[in-house]
């Protein structure tokens, strides 16, 4: 008779299943975890990497735009000169109108408190003329009457140019304030043999340098006429060898930077087109590097800083063209954010303690957003120095 074969269990039992499934489990949270540390720390060092980018390019823009600042402007008869203008908006002649403005290399507007400020920068666009010529016959401000320069070398149909009288109170009441620079806008160089060196400035259309035909942006019917703070003098006039001209080129420079929903933007002041340099910008802060030492001085030492123009030449009189005339760097810092929140499994930040600081200032917490330690921050800063006022002509 044949034994009976032993009984054999066959699979896996219950308990092996179930041993099976925990390891699986923790195998499971274990590359989970993992993959959702790397993917934080991923984002935190793209995030910082983006922030370091995008930072490292707009403060190369702006400082290459800063150090511009000033050519072809800088003269003590032009700077901070009231410039009377007038606006002729050919499309809508209805809304033509007179204006006046100030002509700076570079200007700051402090934002209030640690809101982010505005820096305004300005310069020609001529590419022949960095310095003024000078006038050789009298000119009343009238339409007709052409200006009669030294040489008209570097002008061009459709350049705007400034004249800035040289001393400013000639043949005005020296009781009076003193008399208003004026902009014309050239449209066309007389070839006559009595008109050389010659400019005229018409209400009217002229021919450009592209052979198109086009209205006169910045030229009045009649004329400006000579102004002592908007108001016309009567019988005054730009006297001859004593005022300056100043080419400021097609499309004179002036770009503001400054933040608005945390983006770093710049605005082309005659356009009025903006354009977005960066975004999650938390501040923008910008103040004048000075020379403040007593006397004349030939060269620029900066030797303090300040976010509004202050008596830096000692004369008792604060933003005249002598202070201007002494700023010779500015300093700005940027202050990034990076792109992704950094937030922890309880929901908590900590990803930044304090606000972020630079040199001469900080963010306040009041400021930021309520989740501002959710974010790290990258700051920016530099020293621009304006190296058309240190090369500046001697007047």
């Amino acid at each position: 008779m044949t034994a009976p074969l032993p009984l054999r269990q066959r699979g896996l039992s219950l308990i092996e299943l179930m041993i099976a499934m925990v390891i699986g489990l923790i195998t499971i949270l274990v590359v989970t975890q993992f993959a959702i540390t790397f993917q934080a720390q991923k984002r935190s060092t793209v995030g910082a990497a983006e922030s370091m980018d995008e930072g490292a390019v707009a403060l190369y823009t702006l400082r290459r735009e800063i150090m511009g600042a000033g050519y072809g402007i800088i003269d003590p008869d032009l700077t901070a000169c009231r410039i009377q203008a007038h606006e002729a908006r050919p499309d809508t002649p209805l809304t033509a109108r007179d204006f006046n403005f100030s002509i700076y290399p570079v200007l700051i507007n402090q934002g209030v408190g640690s809101a982010p400020d505005t820096i305004t920068v300005n310069y020609s666009n001529s590419p022949m003329l960095a310095s003024a010529t000078i006038l050789i016959q009298d000119f009343p401000g009238d339409e007709m009457t052409n200006l009669k320069l030294t040489s008209r070398y570097g002008f061009n149909p459709g350049d705007v140019i400034v004249l800035a009288d040289s001393p400013k109170r000639a043949n005005i009441d020296p009781t009076i304030a003193p008399r208003d620079c004026s902009m014309y806008q050239v449209t066309a160089l007389p070839t006559a043999a009595d008109e050389v060196d010659t400019v005229e400035h018409r209400y009217a259309n002229y021919t450009n340098l592209t052979g198109a035909t086009v209205p006169s942006r910045f030229n009045k019917a009649g004329g400006l006429g000579i102004t002592v703070g908007g108001v016309v003098q009567a019988g005054a006039k730009f006297e001859a060898n004593k005022t300056k001209v100043f080419n400021l080129g097609p499309n004179p420079i002036s770009n503001a930077y400054t933040v608005q929903d945390n983006r770093l933007i710049f605005t082309e002041g005659l356009s009025g087109t903006t354009t977005v340099l960066l975004d999650n910008v938390v501040t923008f802060q910008a103040q004048f590097g000075l020379d403040t030492r007593g006397g004349t001085q030939t060269d620029l030492q900066v030797g303090a800083y300040s976010d509004a123009m202050i008596d830096a030449d000692g004369n008792g009189e604060v933003g005249n063209s002598g202070d201007w005339l002494r700023v010779g760097a500015v300093r700005i810092a940027i202050v990034v954010r990076n792109r992704q929140p950094e937030i922890n499994p309880d929901g908590s930040c900590s990803a930044t303690a304090a606000p972020p600081s630079w040199s001469w200032g900080a963010v306040t917490a009041a400021s930021m957003s309520a989740d501002w330690q959710c974010y790290k921050y990258k700051v920016f800063e530099t020293v621009v120095p304006l190296r058309n006022m240190m090369w500046r002509p001697q007047s």
